[in-house]
């Protein structure tokens, strides 16, 4: 699985770059372009990320050997797929949410699907290198969530792009959490539940304009995200 998880980095960094509305606004008029941009991007970060393992033998669904820099252009070509099928194609402005969820969870199980998975025989466990871990959380907490909420958001009453302020907060608030749950022992629940509290009360007195929706799923959220790595931390 130590593959699969710097597979999955790899997308999430890509995210980064191109789940944005000034990227989406670009591919509008520069569609195959943008197409091959992402593609490339996401077989070089790939590459960079699995760097260790390009020499070791990959299977495609646990049935065809192949180098794995040939796993690596398997897995781009799905991932350009996928986004060719999903390229923001959505029906009288609704379903943001349904295409943001098939759509991730269609990448996430290709790259499953190329991941060499006998290293999880090697290793015992589904989260064997724990700074991989880490910086998905980190990823999928700052960025992933984000577009989650917006996605929800947008198909329940139409919202605009969330302002380069509004993320900001946002993302602060959900990082947060997440790295308040990774303190060793204990001191972390204190820590929580002021923070907790804090939020609560800047969006109750209006210091965080947001609505309840986000404010919860944050906070669940990105705890969640926290204990799946603090697992990979401390208990393994």
């Amino acid at each position: 699985m130590i593959v699969f998880w710097r597979l999955l980095l790899a997308y999430y960094i890509c995210a980064v770059l191109f789940y944005n509305q000034r990227f989406v606004n670009w591919r509008a008029h520069h569609d195959r372009l943008a197409s091959v941009l992402q593609t490339i991007c996401f077989a070089l970060v790939a590459a960079a990320v699995c760097g260790s393992y390009l020499s070791m033998d990959w299977k495609l669904a646990e049935l065809w050997p192949m180098p794995g820099w040939v796993g690596i252009l398997v897995a781009s070509a799905l991932y350009s797929l996928i986004n060719r099928l999903f390229v923001y194609r959505l029906v009288q402005n609704r379903g943001y949410t349904l295409i943001f969820l098939i759509h991730d969870t269609l990448i996430i199980l290709a790259l499953f699907v190329c991941s060499p998975l006998h290293v999880l025989y090697d290793t015992g466990n589904l989260v064997a290198e724990a700074h991989t871990v880490s910086l998905v959380g980190f990823l999928v907490v700052t960025k992933i969530m984000g577009i989650f909420i917006y996605a929800v958001e947008k198909d329940l009453y139409g919202r605009e792009y969330p302002t380069i302020d509004e993320n900001f907060v946002t993302m602060l608030m959900r990082l947060v959490f997440f790295l308040i749950v990774l303190l060793p022992g204990w001191r972390w629940v204190l820590l929580f539940v002021i923070w907790m509290w804090a939020c609560i009360e800047a969006h109750k007195n209006r210091l965080m304009d947001l609505s309840y929706f986000s404010l919860y799923f944050s906070m669940i959220g990105s705890t969640a995200v926290g204990f799946l790595v603090r697992y990979s931390w401390y208990w393994l």
